[in-house]
């Protein structure tokens, strides 16, 4: 009888086919939104990374006053005016290479940044313009332009589509309301137009085109160049 009780204990611990299979599946399902939080916490971690180091441009890294999309003391002894448009390849290479240099100088005091539009890209150009002083009107506009020229190189026009505007407007922590108003509106298109045209007088005919304290720059567009020549232009102030 002792011997029949035990076989019956034995048998009742052992778990049904059914049970083991609908352990497994909550334990799968489990694991799922465990590896889920831990792709998002990942994800999340880096746009706030990308994020907060475009912003840092200004507010952080360079530490000198702007006034919309002019960056400097504005008693330095060298002003540099770049005409660019967003959608021009050479401006995004000028942007990367040639943009760290006068970073450096309007850091130390020695040089006011003057970005000014000229539209070669039509409406897309005019769309992408159109943000940027958005973005300036929340003080923005610099982060903006440094991670629009990023964007346009990785994704091709779609950057300058409304859509991915806004969402670069969002992505940098603008006030979307005023921003995507002031965008939909076109408040600033006959700014625009007005410098795109003084531009065309002034003989820019191409981007990017570089003036240092009025003198086009037509030197070569390596760092060191470019250095020396600013450096030439601040005379004994440099």
């Amino acid at each position: 009888m002792a011997k029949k009780t035990t076989r019956q204990r034995k048998t009742s611990r052992k778990k049904s086919p059914r049970k083991q299979n609908r352990t497994l599946f909550w334990a799968a399902i489990g694991l799922g939104v465990v590896l889920i939080l831990i792709l998002a916490g990942i994800g999340y971690a880096s746009t706030r990374s990308k994020t907060s180091t475009t912003s840092a441009f200004i507010d952080e890294t360079i530490g000198q006053p702007i006034d919309r999309t002019s960056i400097g003391d504005p008693d330095a002894p060298v002003v540099v005016e770049t005409y660019e448009d967003f959608l021009c390849p050479h401006c995004a290479e000028f942007t990367r290479d040639l943009g760290p240099v006068l970073k450096d100088l309007v850091k130390e005091g020695k040089v006011r940044w003057v970005f000014k539009y000229r539209v070669i890209g039509g409406a897309d150009s005019y769309n992408a313009n159109m943000a940027a002083e958005c973005a300036a009107d929340q003080g923005k506009f610099w982060p903006y332009h440094e991670e629009l020229f990023r964007r346009i190189s990785e994704q091709g026009k779609i950057a300058v589509y409304p859509q991915g505007l806004k969402q670069l407007a969002a992505d940098l922590g603008l006030d979307t309301q005023a921003f995507n108003q002031c965008f939909d509106s076109k408040t600033h298109l006959k700014d625009i137009q007005k410098i795109d045209q003084l531009a065309a007088a002034r003989g820019v005919n191409g981007t990017p085109t570089i003036f240092i304290n009025g003198q086009k720059y037509t030197g070569p567009r390596t760092p060191e160049a470019f250095r020396a020549a600013i450096e030439a232009a601040g005379g004994s102030n440099q």
